[in-house]
């Protein structure tokens, strides 16, 4: 998606409500995260600046995450997300700010934005996705937190789907523990992840870790990198 399209969804969207913010209906969680760093960045002055969504040429990526990989730059701070949804332009932080974000391109875009903020902010350090050397001792962490409990996977995960398979239950109210992926948060068509997500939600992966920080959500991503 090119530039005039992405800045001129934002702005048709920001004046009207989606299904996420009918009366009644809880907030998409990357329109609260946004929500969040509304206040944070423009306090700072910061919200008008260039950040830049580009393909990322690292081939390193989490083991957890699918689709395409994008770079998200933001005052000399990259960050990482892996998305079904890419968008590639040039755009500020301030065209989030208003607008509903109703399809899954513009809350790519969202959560890009969110990572290379929260990284340039300080607020959170994993912004990419670790070496595959690490893998092997992050599947084994992850395994220890969700020894004997029931799952269920908010997003593709198809390694976790795999490997736990005997863990995971048909519906998100028998689990004890929900993972969250990139392209699980970035759907969640059907409300799964609440505005105030408590223990039973953990974000998986760097692509997750600005909406992770910004609501106060339990993040996992162990060995993942704050430069490359």
């Amino acid at each position: 998606m090119e530039l005039i399209g992405v800045l001129f969804i934002f702005k048709i969207q920001s004046t009207y409500y989606s299904k996420y913010q009918a009366v009644g209906d809880s907030m998409h969680i990357i329109k609260k995260a946004v929500n969040q760093i509304e206040s944070m960045v423009e306090d700072c002055g910061i919200s008008d600046n260039p950040v830049i969504l580009e393909q990322e040429n690292e081939v390193a990526r989490c083991a957890y995450e699918r689709g395409a990989l994008l770079r998200v730059t933001f005052g000399g701070r990259s960050a990482g997300l892996a998305t079904d949804d890419p968008v590639r332009t040039t755009t500020k932080p301030s065209f989030m700010f208003g607008a509903t974000l109703g399809k899954p391109a513009l809350r790519s875009a969202a959560a890009g934005i969110l990572n290379a903020l929260t990284g340039f902010l300080c607020t959170s350090r994993r912004l990419h996705a670790c070496l595959p050397d690490n893998h092997p001792t992050c599947i084994r962490e992850l395994e220890d937190l969700i020894t004997g409990k029931k799952i269920w996977c908010c997003g593709g995960m198809d390694q976790i789907r795999e490997r736990f398979s005997s863990q995971i239950v048909n519906t998100p109210e028998e689990a004890d523990l929900i993972l969250v992926s990139s392209d699980g948060m970035i759907s969640d068509e059907n409300g799964i992840i609440p505005e105030e997500p408590d223990e039973r939600y953990l974000f998986i992966g760097p692509s997750t870790s600005g909406v992770a920080v910004l609501t106060h959500g339990c993040h996992f991503c162990p060995y993942g990198r704050t430069n490359i």
